[in-house]
């Protein structure tokens, strides 16, 4: 019997050793592209390992420049790398037996038309990667912006399943999110604002934005935290070769950008200034004063050292402040941001490691009708690594985070909160697997486990099918569990209120949300299209307990919520004309108990639709070039946003301190108010036009743009204010002249 079961052992062991030791004697290859002229690591580059008479092996360079292909027999190969706009690149390699290979090498900018590619990546808005939507300057640079530059604000309100609350506040809402559940990024540095007061403008501006990765749902195990969306942007390095300088002013915006290298060797630096000037213009340009004041300066040096060997450092200070209502002469609000961060990529060990520390602070506060003040602030301290390595010929991207996140606030007149040293200490790691199961399948399985605040797993899984065999159209899917441990608190009562405080969950039950997408994409010639589906349960939502009458302060509770929805776009590229078509609809609803509830309406559970839950929206985008102009519009149209409505008034007495004569004395007048967010806004809709001509002179390139925001003029309602019975309005008919200036 012994030698029995040793034998099967044995026997086991052998035919669990057969794959080992043929997976041992393949090679593979690996390395980071960047580009010659500007030494930026080039994303998207096509890297193809090919020989004579054997099957050829091709991957993508991802954000990094960084590429990997595993599972080759050793041997002599030919390495291609292709992109367009740059001269191929080919270089003979000798691959040995359990061997790993690194090539590293550049890329020289060249206008030739490529020949033989191999393989394509889609650059689409129509089109996503496993719900990864790459979004790059030039598509920013497509959508009217009342600035000498687009802005990432701009563009990613033309997006469906994409939802804000107008063109002031800074609040974007995405497939039935709030903003607090939205994880936005800037060189792997969280931020907690990034979208400034006059919501055309963000701390994103075309000139400064490298490559923008954004997921509207069903990101992969790498990003944790966050419960509904993924912005994940990356600052571009400054020039390796010369001095540069950009200069812009519009009656809306003034900024300037400068970089260049730094004293000839392998540092650069990029940093740029803005401020807004609508607080000054807004009088003469809108016929009326809009307090709306914004800033921000950004710093970024980097250093590239033999090897490739990317390190790079980051500072970000940002303040916004202004009446949401010109008219509320009482009212104001206040945030800022301020952020910094180091961050080196390298290749050790076979593997790339990109490593981060950073450290982000965001403070807000708030004053309404004269009440007192509001206070919020909160600060994240975090170290985290990312290792990108092969599994055999299995792609595995494994990391960690440890943080601490700190909460301060003074919420007493809203909630009745006060607190200091609100603290959540939080340790994770994660790893995700691609494994293709044929040559139509790919699956990428991850896992996320959390050791503080409490131990947690996370599981995610995306999914890309071909089934025709075509990488132009293919079937996209994701499941996954979300958690969020520090929740962004704001009272949704009011649609126009944007102040936010940060708490961490109570008791430690998190903020989760269970998820699930499926759609189709096809790239047919010129077009590309796309439908989406997507389903949501979210549960531990905080929300302002609802009351019967209009009263300034409230209390919090938790409420759990659905949604679900579709998006769907079609876009058309050839030669200098693009359109996109996108159309959103989207159902949300929260489910309450409270007592206020059964007092009121003899039920204590309501389920009610959230103040950000539109229906249905659609986006339209034109650009095109007519000999020397370059015309762009936008046309943006989205049903009544949900408000509470009033359904009359009644005279309350106070008896607390004496009696009243209930007969002949006057009460006190209260407006009384129907089921929450029971009612609509009227629907928005917005045409946005912009046409622009480049002069060159002496000093560099001079670009003029003359637009029109809001061009026929639409009465769109902002919000409805219960408290003093008056209607807000977004920006009425605004033109605008902008000037640019490229130095040589």
């Amino acid at each position: 019997m012994l030698i029995r079961s040793c034998a099967r052992v044995a026997l086991a062991a052998a035919l669990l050793s057969l794959p080992a030791a043929a997976v041992a004697q393949r090679a593979a290859v690996q390395g980071i592209v960047t580009s010659a002229e500007s030494g930026q690591p080039l994303e998207g580059v096509a890297i193809v390992v090919e020989a004579q008479g054997s099957q050829a092996h091709s991957t993508f360079t991802d954000r990094n420049g960084y590429y990997q292909i595993g599972g080759i027999v050793p041997g002599s190969y030919t390495l291609r790398a292709q992109m367009l706009g740059y001269a191929e690149f080919t270089r003979a390699i000798t691959l040995a037996a359990d061997g790993r290979l690194q090539e590293n090498f550049t890329m020289q900018p060249a206008a030739v038309q490529l020949q033989g590619i191999v393989i394509t990546t889609e650059r689409s808005a129509a089109i996503r990667d496993l719900g990864r939507q790459r979004i790059t300057p030039v598509d920013i640079r497509r959508i009217p912006t009342p600035a000498g530059s687009g802005d990432l604000a701009g563009y990613l309100q033309t997006l469906p399943g994409v939802t804000t609350t107008g063109d002031r506040g800074g609040q974007v809402f995405v497939r039935g999110g709030t903003p607090s559940e939205n994880l936005v990024l800037i060189d792997n540095i969280p931020i907690y604002q990034p979208f400034h007061i006059l919501g055309f403008f963000s701390v994103f501006p075309e000139d400064l934005v490298s490559s923008v990765d954004f997921y509207a749902g069903g990101f992969g195990a790498r990003y944790q935290g966050r419960t509904s969306s993924v912005l994940d942007v990356r600052i571009r390095e400054g020039d390796a070769n010369e001095h540069r300088a950009i200069a812009s002013v519009s009656p809306f915006i003034a900024e300037a950008l400068v970089e260049g290298p730094w004293n000839g060797g392998g540092v650069k630096w990029i940093a740029s200034a803005r401020r807004s000037l609508v607080n000054e213009t807004s009088k003469a340009v809108l016929g009326t004063r809009q307090p709306l004041t914004f800033e921000s300066q950004l710093f970024k040096v980097t250093s590239i050292s033999q090897g490739n060997n990317h390190c790079s450092a980051l500072a970000l200070r940002t303040a916004d402040r202004g009446r949401l209502d010109p008219h509320e002469a009482q009212s104001r609000i206040e945030w800022g941001n301020l952020l910094g961060g180091l961050r080196c990529v390298t290749i050790r060990g076979g593997q790339l490691l990109d490593v981060n520390f950073s450290y982000s602070r965001s403070t807000s506060s708030a004053v309404s009708r004269g009440s007192s003040e509001l206070h919020a602030a909160i600060w994240r301290a975090q170290h985290e690594l990312h290792a990108t390595r092969l599994i055999g010929s299995l792609p595995l991207t494994t990391g960690y985070t440890a943080y601490l996140e700190n909460m301060d606030y003074d919420l007493t007149e809203l909630f009745g909160k006060q607190k200091s040293g609100d603290g959540v200490f939080g340790v994770s790691g994660y790893g995700e697997l691609t494994v293709p199961a044929g040559e139509r399948l790919e699956i990428r399985p991850g896992l996320i486990g959390s050791i503080f605040p409490r131990v947690a797993f996370e599981p995610r899984v995306r999914a890309s099918w071909q089934p025709f065999g075509r990488s132009t159209e293919s079937v996209q899917a994701s499941f996954g569990m979300y958690r969020q441990y520090a929740v962004g608190t704001s009272d949704t009562r009011d649609v126009g209120s944007v102040f936010t405080a940060w708490m961490s969950a109570p008791e430690e039950q998190p903020l989760r949300s269970l998820q699930t997408s499926l759609g189709w994409q096809q790239a047919l010639g010129p077009f590309s299209w796309s439908v989406e589906g997507y389903y949501k349960r979210m549960s531990e939502i905080p929300v302002p307990i609802w009351t019967g009458v209009v009263q300034f302060t409230t209390e919090l509770t938790r409420a759990d919520g659905t949604a679900y929805g579709a998006d769907a776009r079609v876009e058309y590229t050839r030669d200098n004309f693009y359109a996109f078509l996108g159309y959103g609809y989207n159902w949300t609803r929260y489910e309450a108990r409270q007592h206020e509830f059964a007092d009121w309406f003899g039920e204590p559970v309501q389920h009610y639709h959230p103040p950000h839950d539109r229906r249905h929206q659609i986006n339209a985008v034109v650009s095109f070039d007519i000999a020397d102009f370059t015309t762009s519009a936008r046309w943006q149209f989205g049903t009544g946003l949900p408000f509470t409505r009033p359904m009359g008034f009644d005279e309350g007495f106070d008896f607390w301190y004496r009696l009243h004569d209930v007969h002949t004395g006057p009460g006190i007048t209260r407006m009384i108010l129907d089921r929450p967010f029971a009612g609509r806004l009227p629907l928005m809709h917005r045409l946005d036009v912009s046409i622009e001509r480049e002069f060159d002179l002496s000093l560099g390139l001079l670009s003029v743009q003359a637009g029109v925001i809001n061009a026929y003029d639409r009465r769109n309602m902002f919000y409805y204010d219960l408290y003093t019975g008056r209607r807000s309005d977004q920006l009425p008919i605004a033109p605008y002249l902008s000037l640019m200036l490229r130095g040589r």
